[in-house]
């Protein structure tokens, strides 16, 4: 009886599992037949930019508005790639040569920043929507210009604000504190047969900072809506 009861339970998972790869090559090949199998992703992320800095020397742990843009490809497969570029302002200050996040009164650096992200997304297919999990690598390119009312003659951590200028981007770019690790999850409703839309969270770890530094400054949470079309 065991053994009748375990045949049939092997059945029933094999024809589940051959019903939904049937499903996703039925939508391979309608995606296939209406052009380019790409979706392009538009997401707004409020995200929480993590300082382990003393309040005393810098700011609280901003919160910071990241604008992404990308597309998944491709988007009818239970796996694919989706490159994302997103972007955000944030004030930094130098301290003890380390740059930290800046309260406006006190910044030496309007910084602009962009990030790369190139994740694996597991996609699962939904009666009217789709679930998604995506992790993968990416680099934060960051660019510190001298705020407007700081004047390169105004005194910083090492002389003059211009020199402190010089000091916070080379330490945003030396020794992999560009480099991150991505995870995050989404859930997607078809609003029609072109859109999607619906809530995403994601975490951005600084794997190069946790290297380096033994310290998780500029790791990102972040919570928004997507968009596919």
């Amino acid at each position: 009886m065991k053994r009748l009861l375990s045949i049939l339970a092997a059945v029933i998972f094999i024809s589940s599992v051959y019903a939904q790869e049937t499903d996703l090559q039925e939508l391979s090949r309608d995606e296939k037949s209406s052009g380019i199998p790409v979706d392009f992703v538009l997401q707004f992320e409020p995200s929480l930019y993590l300082n382990t800095e003393s309040t005393l020397v810098s700011a609280p742990s901003p919160i910071i508005y990241p604008v992404s843009i990308g597309f998944l490809w491709p988007d009818y497969s239970a796996i694919a790639i989706e490159p994302t570029l997103s972007f955000f302002m944030m004030n930094h200050l130098l301290y003890e040569n380390k740059a930290i996040p800046a309260e406006i009164e006190n910044r030496t650096t309007t910084t602009l920043s962009f990030m790369l992200n190139i994740p694996v997304v597991f996609s699962f297919f939904l009666h009217s929507s789709r679930f998604q999990l995506d992790v993968g690598p990416a680099i934060l390119m960051r660019f510190g210009l001298l705020s407007p009312g700081v004047k390169e003659s105004d005194s910083g951590w090492t002389g003059t604000a211009a020199e402190d200028v010089t000091a916070i981007n080379s330490w945003f770019w030396n020794d992999l504190r560009w480099f991150y690790l991505t995870a995050g999850g989404s859930w997607l409703y078809n609003l029609d047969s072109k859109l999607m839309a619906g809530p995403v969270i994601n975490i951005s770890i600084p794997l190069g900072g946790l290297i380096v530094d033994k310290d998780a400054q500029g790791m990102l949470i972040s919570v928004g809506i997507k968009i596919c079309r």
